[in-house]
């Protein structure tokens, strides 16, 4: 059996700096890294933070543009209740939620 050498993504001195002080000031490492974060309430609402625009928006389809992804939701009766410059509130029933590289 051959065995494969998978090594895991080095961060960059910036990004491991930043997930340090987030371990030490005991935060969660998506608050000072960037990383775009999902908070569900059920199937009936999600808060993406870390939301930078919207790239399609409709009754059964809504994408987020994020900090290196896009998150893709679907269901019925999506609807964005809230936008700020940081923040996405996503409403309506919740059938799936796909991260998009």
């Amino acid at each position: 059996m051959k065995r494969q050498n998978k090594r895991p993504r080095k961060e960059s001195p910036k990004e491991s700096g930043k997930l340090r002080l987030a371990g030490m000031l005991e935060m969660p490492a998506t608050s000072l890294s960037g990383m775009a974060s999902l908070q569900l309430s059920g199937n009936r609402e999600a808060v993406v933070e870390g939301c930078q625009g919207i790239l399609e928006y409709g009754e059964d389809t809504v994408r987020l543009s994020t900090e290196g992804m896009v998150v893709r939701f679907t269901g019925r009766d999506l609807q964005i209740r809230c936008m700020t410059q940081e923040s996405a509130v996503v409403t309506g029933f919740i059938t799936s939620i796909e991260f998009l590289t």
